[in-house]
């Protein structure tokens, strides 16, 4: 349907001349419940959990490399978290559309839903384990933490071990979403399809 520029202006700011209207929830619509369901069904899934994640660019491209390496479901809080917006729909470069996103309103419930069906959970930490040491467990969900603060202690007790990644420069940490990046592939190298 063609409507004027000024119409695509009020509805987007970013239009670049074309919208396209999505029925939001309905692809890829997931949950807690069914995730675990099908977890009875699967010797292996990498799950994904955003802890308060406040940069709209981060969560976009850890949804692209959720993507790339095939990830189940990434869990995120419906609250104090970076909302799924234009900005992160861009970073994703598409990924939004086909990962599934799973929003709680109480991630260690959410957490501990998953460890009852069988799921390892690793908080990602400076002070962990570095990973590589041993390969993640085949059913793995991995905490992500703010970019400021990092996992939260709820969440960093309801993990069974907490990983790390090696560093070697005079930085000491990485992006949240390049620490994704390598924690995806390490599950990957570990356990090809």
């Amino acid at each position: 349907m063609f409507v004027p520029e000024s119409t695509l202006g009020a509805m987007s700011q970013e239009h670049r001349g074309i919208l396209l209207a999505l029925d939001s929830g309905v692809q890829h619509a997931l949950s807690i419940e069914t995730l675990c369901e099908r977890a009875s069904q699967v010797d292996a899934s990498l799950v994904f959990v955003l802890d308060h994640i406040e940069d709209p660019h981060n969560v976009g491209a850890i949804l692209r490399s959720a993507d790339a390496f095939g990830v189940d479901a990434v869990i995120i809080p419906s609250r104090r978290a970076s909302p799924l917006t234009d900005a992160a729909a861009r970073s994703s470069a598409g990924a939004i559309a086909w990962v599934p996103i799973i929003q709680v309103n109480n991630l260690r419930a959410a957490v501990d839903a998953l460890k009852r069906v069988g799921y390892w959970a690793y908080a990602a930490d400076m002070e962990g384990t570095p990973v590589g040491e041993r390969p993640l467990s085949k059913k793995a969900l991995v905490i992500l933490g703010n970019e400021g603060k990092g996992a939260s202690r709820i969440l960093k007790e309801a993990a069974d071990e907490s990983i790390s990644i090696p560093m070697y420069g005079h930085v000491d940490s990485l992006n949240v979403s390049v620490s994704a990046a390598i924690l995806m592939y390490e599950y990957r190298r570990a356990h090809s399809r």
